[in-house]
Order: structure tokens, then C-alpha cells, then sequence
């Protein structure tokens, strides 16, 4: 400790003293009395951090930082607590997780068919209007159809969408508005999509992946006023959890649009990079439609520089649209030889990642089964050797099997990972909906967090939210021990992938900076960097118990040295 408190005073001597040795500046802030995680390699902890117009002056002891408290300083003594870089979320769905938040939503809940009912019968009883829309509901296990749903609603087209946001429902009035029959052909590839068809070829009100835009694209706009007024009301959570930046998964010009507003209020407190969805298709058509808003975002002062790619779906039973190098198991979709599908060909996908890279364009793909990932890992090698610098960001997002060959190869090519590791436990939906139809050895294989970690790999941190919480502590929990805090008596889902500490604190912040672009200004708490940090009411440590991290609260996020959040400190 003593060598990196001559570190830290030598820093904060350069910073802060005038060439007569004077002191030339106070802090606006000084934080005292910490248990400060810098995530920076040269000088990983200290005591005391002082803030200078948003960015970090100095790093030391209470003693060392002691003289940068002037007249107008606010000191603020912890007693121990936790101190971290802001959390960087590498993928989530802030507006689409904003929208469900009003809508009637069911909250990932396991209903039986009366519960259900009762569910549906209540929003309809709430939600004006001709359609219904419904979130939420988890799929594993469900056997739903038109006809069923006609017994749920039948005199308003009715719509659910499952938690994973990959399977949806629709009743008889909302098919016969949509026009989908027996004569509808599944979306082209891509986008992809699978409608659900019976022995007698006629659909079945279950739609798959892009199938379900047959649909979506029919519900009505909710009023721009009340999806502001809810994504700013998601906003606050995010920084009321630590999080402080992060990379919007999937948008479009509605998005950028909605960001654009924020910030002309000047309520867009969080710095993001919005990765704008793409189908894929490599014409001049699109990368003039996608620079065009990559130039609206940046007039608005954010980022959107990033590409979203689909190469599969899900892996979970009954949708099972994740794309395996061999089948699943048993009788799956109708056959013995069912592997999920490639959403784009092999070739579309190289050609497509080639001219991203070319217009200055960094790529994120969705990629859930092996044969998805080794496809993506394909597209970027292939980039890699053809460009002369390695600028270009590549990232691999959700990774639920990925074929050992392929582990070492995330470092190689430098693509980052980033994984939702909520998920890494064990629940209905990787065990009940995925062991039965990948079997035991590659069921032991899910979410391979600490092989791509010893293999090299920088994983980021991500929620997927609204498909799960979007808290990083609980995630954080999980990744640590792969454990279920709601059920300990399931044990733990591939215990020998577990991370340390250290390294999922590294994936929410370090890494992710990266992933946005951002890692010279945030992720590190480092003299000159922007004041981006968040305060917890514990200590942490490797040795806490993964409940007490899942517990975790902030009491105060900074962004740029702005309090964005602040619980009671006494």
C-alpha cells in the first residue's frame, strides 16, 4: 500500500501544484473514507477521490487529498463503503423495456390457463382501444394457439409476446387482420421467422422471431409525449442500480429520435451508444439509411456507431430458433435432424461486416448457438485480415453454447463477449427447456463465462433487460457462484464457470467502456477521466456471500460529477 500512495501523491501533484509548488486548484467534490475498486491495473484501489469540473483530479489517501479541500468543497466521509466506476450495461432495450413498463405486462410470471385469463381479462378492462398487447410471458412449458387465446379474447385482436421477445401469440382477429393463413409464407431470410403451422399446414397463431412483425407492425404508436416521459422514468432506475452508460440493443430511427428529445431537455444524463438494427442487407440503400442516423445521433451529441446483427434465435423449448453444429435432441420441430437456422447466409453476413467495417461502423451480433457463434467469429476473421488496423469493435452478444474450439478464438480476433449472466443459473429456462433437447454434455457447457475468461477473452457485462432484471448486482451474484437465490436447492448450472469478483466487476465497467467506444473517458477511475462513479451502502469482496452482493444498493451515482441518484448516506 505504501508504494501506491507514492503513486497516487505523485499523481495528484502533477494535477494539482503550480510551478512555484503551490496548490493551483480545489476539488468540488472530495469523497473520503472509501473502499475505492479504480479497475485501473497501475493503481487498483485507494482511499479518497477528489472531482474537479467532471472529471477526476486526484486518487490517494484521506491525508494525501487532504489540501484539495477549499472553501467551496464538498467533502463527503463514507465509513469504508464501496466505491466503483459508474456500471456500463453492453446490452439492453431501454425504450422497448420503457414501453412495457405502462403496458400490461406479466412480469416473466409462470400462470396456468386461468391465471392467464384472469390476466388478460384485467388489462382489457384497463387498456382502451381496439388491440391488446400483452409482455412478458415466459414460453417454456406454454401450449398456447389461436384458438386458445380466442378463449382468452376474442372480440379484440389480442397479441402476447413472450419474455424472450423470440415467440409471440396471436388470437383469430388478430391473424385475420394481419392476413396470415395457411397460404402465408414465413418471412424471407432475412429477417427470418417461423410461422407455426399444424399437421394440416394451417397456422396456428404461434409466430417465431421475425414471423412476429407480421403482427407488431399493426399495434398502434403510443403518444411520443408518454414513451418520453417513460423512458426517462427507466433512466432514473438505471442510475438508481449504478448504471451509467450503455449500449441501447436494437435501435431504430424511432430510437434515435426518442434520445434526441432527451437531450434537447437536457434529461439525457447517461452516455450510450445506440446500436442501430440492421437485417443485414449490404446495399447502398442501408448503409445510406444507417449513416444517416449514425449523423443524427452525434448531432444530438451521442453515439451511434455500433451495427446490431441477428445470426440466430433462441435455444429454449418450444421456439428452439438457435442455429446448433449438430441437432437437437429428439423429435424436435417435427424431426430428428432439426439444428435451428443460420438467419443469415454465411457469405451475406461476411459481406455485410466488410463494408461496416469499411464505412467506419463497429458490429454487435446476436449470436446464441455454437454454429451462430462460429459463424459471427467466421465474419469477423475474416474482417481482421482484411484490414491493415484492428479499429473496428466487434462484439458477440448472449453465447449460450459455443463450441470449444472456438473459446481462444475471442481473443485472438479480439471480439469482445458479452454476456447476460443472470441467466447462468439454474431455472425452468436453461434447465426444463434446455437440458431434455441438447443433452448432458452440452448442457454443461452453458454460458461459458469462465472458459472464455482463462481463454483470453474480455467479457462485457449485459442484462438483455427487459428480458431480465437489469440490476448488475444480481447478475453479478449469479456470475460469481451460478447459483439461484430464489431456489439454493437447485444447486448451481456449471459451477466450474463461475468468474471471480474481480472479473465481473471488470465485465461492467472496464470492458464495456470498450464495447461503447468509451474506454479513454469511463469504465477506470483514473485522474483525468470523466467522474463517472457510483457509491454502495457495503464493502465488497471476494469472499461476500453471492446474496449479499445481490442485495446491494447505491447510495449515490455520478455522472460527469453530476449526482444523477442519491439515497440517504446517513
Amino acid at each position: 500500500m505504501k508504494h501506491l500512495s507514492g503513486i497516487c501523491l505523485s499523481l495528484w501533484l502533477v494535477a494539482c501544484t503550480s510551478l512555484d509548488g503551490q496548490v493551483a486548484t480545489s476539488a468540488d467534490l472530495l469523497i473520503r473514507s472509501a473502499h475505492i475498486h479504480t479497475l485501473d491495473p497501475a493503481n487498483p484501489t485507494a482511499q479518497a477521490i477528489a472531482i474537479k469540473d467532471g472529471q477526476i483530479l486526484a486518487l490517494g489517501t484521506n491525508q494525501e487529498l487532504a489540501g484539495l479541500a477549499g472553501p467551496q468543497t464538498r467533502v463527503l466521509a463514507l465509513n469504508g463503503q464501496s466505491l466503483l466506476p459508474g456500471l456500463i450495461d453492453s446490452h439492453i432495450h431501454s425504450i422497448e423495456g420503457a414501453l412495457a413498463l405502462d403496458a400490461c405486462n406479466l412480469e416473466d410470471q409462470q400462470l396456468s390457463f386461468d391465471q392467464l385469463k384472469a390476466e388478460v381479462l384485467a388489462c382489457a378492462q384497463h387498456e382502451p382501444g381496439d388491440w391488446l398487447q400483452v409482455q412478458n410471458l415466459p414460453s417454456v412449458g406454454l401450449a398456447l394457439d389461436s384458438k386458445r387465446l380466442d378463449e382468452l379474447l376474442s372480440h379484440r385482436p389480442l397479441f402476447i409476446i413472450s419474455t424472450d421477445a423470440h415467440t409471440a401469440w396471436a388470437n383469430s382477429l388478430a391473424m385475420q387482420l394481419a392476413g396470415i393463413d395457411a397460404n402465408t409464407p414465413n418471412p424471407p431470410n432475412p429477417p427470418n421467422g417461423r410461422i407455426v403451422r399444424d399437421a394440416g399446414g394451417e397456422a396456428t397463431g404461434v409466430l417465431i422471431d421475425g414471423a412476429t412483425s407480421l403482427v407488431s407492425k399493426l399495434l398502434p404508436p403510443l403518444p411520443e409525449a408518454q414513451k418520453l416521459a417513460a423512458l426517462e422514468k427507466t433512466l432514473q432506475g438505471f442510475y438508481q442500480t449504478g448504471i451509467t452508460a450503455f449500449l441501447e440493443a436494437n435501435a431504430n430511427a424511432q430510437s434515435v429520435q426518442s434520445f434526441c428529445s432527451l437531450a434537447a431537455q437536457d434529461k439525457l444524463k447517461a452516455r450510450l451508444n445506440l446500436a442501430l438494427g440492421s437485417a443485414g442487407a449490404a446495399s447502398e440503400e442501408e448503409f445510406q439509411r444507417l449513416e444517416g442516423l449514425r449523423q443524427q445521433a452525434s448531432d444530438c451529441g451521442f453515439t451511434a456507431d455500433t451495427i446490431k446483427l441477428y445470426a440466430d434465435g433462441v435455444i429454449e423449448y418450444p421456439t428452439q430458433s438457435a442455429a446448433l453444429l449438430a441437432p437437437y435432441a429428439g423429435q424436435t420441430q417435427g424431426t430428428s435432424d432439426w439444428a435451428g437456422k443460420l438467419y443469415m447466409p454465411t457469405d451475406s453476413l461476411q459481406v455485410f461486416v466488410l463494408e461496416a467495417q469499411r464505412r467506419g461502423f463497429n458490429i454487435h451480433i446476436h449470436a446464441i448457438g455454437d454454429a451462430a457463434i462460429q459463424q459471427a467469429l467466421d465474419a469477423f476473421a475474416l474482417a481482421r485480415a482484411a484490414s491493415d488496423d484492428h479499429q473496428a469493435r466487434f462484439s458477440i452478444t448472449h453465447l449460450q453454447l459455443i463450441d470449444p474450439a472456438d473459446y481462444a478464438r475471442f481473443a485472438q480476433l479480439d471480439v469482445l463477449a458479452s454476456m447476460q449472466l443472470l441467466w447462468a443459473q439454474p431455472d425452468e429456462y436453461s434447465v426444463e427447456a434446455v437440458l431434455p433437447y441438447l443433452g448432458p454434455e452440452r448442457h454443461a457447457r452453458l454460458y461459458p463465462a469462465a472458459s472464455l475468461h482463462r481463454a483470453g477473452a474480455q467479457i462485457a457485462g449485459g442484462s438483455d433487460w427487459n428480458v431480465s432484471s437489469f440490476n448488475p448486482f444480481e447478475a453479478m451474484a449469479v456470475a460469481i457462484s451460478r447459483t439461484n437465490q430464489q431456489a439454493p436447492q437447485r444447486g448451481a448450472l456449471n459451477k466450474a464457470e463461475a468468474l471471480p469478483l474481480e472479473a465481473i466487476l471488470q465485465a461492467y465497467t472496464v470492458n464495456s467502456a470498450r464495447l461503447l467506444g468509451m474506454e479513454n473517458r469511463i469504465g477506470q477511475l483514473k485522474v483525468g477521466m470523466a467522474a463517472d462513479l457510483v457509491i454502495l451502502d457495503r464493502t465488497l469482496s471476494a469472499e461476500m456471500p453471492p446474496r449479499v452482493l445481490a442485495e446491494t444498493q447505491v447510495l449515490l451515482t455520478l455522472i460527469g460529477g453530476e449526482v444523477v441518484y442519491q439515497k440517504d448516506l446517513e
